[in-house]
């Protein structure tokens, strides 16, 4: 993988150990919810992107500001 991509699911879920049990549990949702979403996807990018947030900026005390529009 390349240090500039993002992680799919499941390299995510290979290093952290989760399931889609535990996948579904982090958005209130149950397991059989979570696997027919049509959100499943924007679920798991959203996962992805904020895991490869915390790795990159984890180790900074920093504030997170939004972005200007």
């Amino acid at each position: 993988m390349d240090k500039n991509e993002i992680m799919t699911i499941q390299e995510l879920k290979k290093e952290l150990g989760i399931s889609n049990k535990d996948i579904a549990g982090f958005f209130g949702l149950t397991p059989m919810g979570y696997a027919n979403s049509s959100a499943k996807k924007r679920y798991e990018d959203a996962l992805c992107s904020f895991y490869d947030f915390l790795k990159r900026e984890g180790g900074k005390n920093n504030k997170i500001t939004p972005e200007p529009d």
